[in-house]
């Protein structure tokens, strides 16, 4: 028992070390700017590269700020008796504003205080996630815990690469995934969700197997409101798995269509 303890806090390692690199990078651009301004003079201002996040930084100061679920950051108005509002991309998702915008308030800090340390918990939390799905695949934790940085980094290199083959500006968007609070708050619950589907498929044991499909289902869920192209990703993964599984797998079948139906159950249910 104590070998097994030794080894799975040795698995541990890997997967922590790799967040935290991550964690690290996402705060970098944001350490240069409190270097560059010095002392106070930054004053409280989260840098952005993307220029959305001004409008979800605002939707997140009127929920701190106690407002309702209808605010229009680009307006101003909320949802009120005389005046109701439509929903919006905002109030539709809004399981990660409110994860972000609850904590902001109850610990009194602002919104831009709120981006910076999402920044750090949204790379952590994903970098975390994913190799716990990358682990369970390929059985080698090194490999795994490289195939996180090289998953989560790879796409700005391939942005920056593709725009210059097509001889376009290649602006600088480091670490796409990590624009705030859409899509970095929920990303990690993809991955996640990745995780929970394949455990249902792999691991021993019927009421285990329930256990995790019912979670995965739960995470889809949470992501039909939390951001569109994340569940359309989720959902079409789903349905191409489902289909390479029960192909390739006909001895499975059984145990993989009970599977996918309590998480497509669930899924169809949040839409």
């Amino acid at each position: 028992m104590h070998l097994i303890e030794q080894e799975r806090k040795r698995r541990r390692r890997w997967g922590v070390a790799a967040a935290l690199v991550l964690a690290f990078v996402a705060l970098v651009p944001q350490l240069q700017m409190w270097r560059a301004l010095g002392g106070r003079a930054w004053h409280g201002s989260h840098l952005s590269f993307f220029f959305d996040e001004a409008a979800y930084a605002a939707y997140i100061n009127a929920l701190i700020d106690g407002r309702p679920r209808l605010s229009d950051p680009y307006t101003g108005r909320d949802d009120a008796p005389g005046a109701p509002q439509p929903e919006s991309l905002f109030s539709i998702q809004f399981v990660p504003a409110y994860a972000v915008a609850l904590p902001a308030r109850l610990l009194g800090v602002s919104a831009s205080t709120a981006f910076i340390v999402l920044s750090c918990f949204a790379a952590f939390a994903s970098a975390l996630a994913l190799y716990q799905l990358l682990s369970a695949i390929l059985d080698d934790d090194a490999l795994a815990a490289t195939g996180v940085l090289a998953v989560l980094c790879f796409p700005s290199l391939a942005q920056k690469i593709v725009r210059t083959l097509r001889g376009l500006e290649t602006a600088y968007l480091p670490l796409p995934f990590l624009r705030r609070y859409l899509p970095a708050a929920p990303m990690p619950l993809l991955f996640l969700f990745f995780w929970l589907v394949w455990r249902a498929l792999k691991v021993e044991g019927r009421r285990a197997s329930n256990v995790s499909a019912v979670c995965a289902g739960a995470c889809f869920a949470l992501l039909v409101f939390s951001y569109f192209y994340l569940w359309t990703a989720a959902f079409a993964w789903l349905a191409c798995l489902a289909l390479l599984w029960l192909a390739a797998r006909p001895p499975e079948w059984q145990r993989g269509l009970r599977v996918f139906a309590i998480v497509g159950a669930i899924a169809l249910a949040a839409l």
